[in-house]
């Protein structure tokens, strides 16, 4: 990723951070609206959106690591 993307990857996920847990309830809603059938997968909706947001954490204070959201998502405790 070029630098310029970084930042606004960076940028971005600074504005969704301190609104995380609404960004996943819509996501989510968005979600279950256009699969239904995907929310018998995810019965625990809010240790979902936990997961959501970490990966999202991740993700956007670590643009040019994705390396690092593989572990975590194979140690699947957060």
């Amino acid at each position: 990723m070029m630098s310029a993307q970084v930042q606004l990857v960076q940028d971005s996920f600074a504005k969704v951070k301190p609104i995380a847990a609404t960004a996943a309830d819509l996501f989510y809603d968005r979600l279950f609206g256009i699969a239904p059938d995907v929310r018998r997968l995810l019965p625990e909706h809010t240790a979902e959106e936990k997961r959501l947001t970490t990966m999202l954490g991740l993700r956007g204070t670590n643009p040019n690591r994705p390396e690092m959201v593989v572990p975590a998502v194979k140690h699947r405790e957060w």
